[in-house]
């Protein structure tokens, strides 16, 4: 049994001992000239719309589902479902969970990770993702609130050295302003891919502009 399995497993028998306890839902949806992951396009540089509902525990737990149109071998959608728990240990936010990624025609894509992300002072953030199909993925981010927005900017890695062919390392910039009920974000991603024993991912460089609520 893998260790996501364990994961969802052990968080499952968490969720029902608390079921009685207050819960929060929460709804997501966005539109985008284009869906960019860890640096490189999941739908060949066309829009994307893309929805998400999460369900938060009183006590720190959470779950939740998210869908985005994509273009990946003759898949057009892709599903993502995760859990995970949240908590803060002296000042520091953590955030642990497992995320299982499936897309409705290519099964041979599909993933799993589990992650750990850290909410320092500061504003920045640490992420790190241990994937079984797919490398190991770890990110450094930062933002700051603006007078009429925020800015971002993230720099990841994922490690290839498994022989996944989408090794590579990115870096992302954005700039967000909220508009009545939506946010708008402008963002810029630059990717380098590894070389590696499925050959050399193509280098990409994109402009995003994401429309939210």
């Amino acid at each position: 049994m893998n260790k996501l399995k364990l994961t969802l497993i052990g968080l499952a028998l968490v969720f029902v001992s608390t079921f009685t306890n207050a819960i929060s839902v929460s709804g997501n949806a966005a539109i985008q000239t284009d869906y960019i992951w860890r640096g490189m396009t999941q739908n060949d540089g066309q829009n994307s719309v893309n929805v998400g509902l999460d369900v938060d525990f009183e006590n720190g737990f959470y779950v939740g589902t998210w869908g985005a149109a994509v273009d990946v071998g003759a898949s057009t959608l892709e599903l993502d479902y995760y859990g995970g728990y949240t908590f803060e240990m002296g000042g520091i936010g953590v955030d642990i969970g497992a995320i299982q990624v499936k897309y409705d025609q290519n099964n041979g894509a599909d993933f799993s990770e589990n992650y750990v992300a850290l909410s320092l002072p500061m504003n920045v953030g640490l992420h790190y993702s241990e994937g079984d199909e797919l490398g190991d993925y770890a990110e450094i981010n930062w933002g700051m609130d603006l007078e009429t927005g925020s800015i971002s900017v993230a720099y990841g890695d994922m490690d290839s050295s498994n022989g996944a062919a989408d090794g590579g390392s990115h870096t992302t910039v954005g700039y967000s302003i909220p508009a009545g009920n939506f946010t708008v974000e402008l963002s810029y991603s630059d990717f380098d891919g590894d070389t590696n024993a499925n050959g050399t991912m193509a280098d990409q460089d994109a402009v995003v502009l994401t429309i939210s609520m």
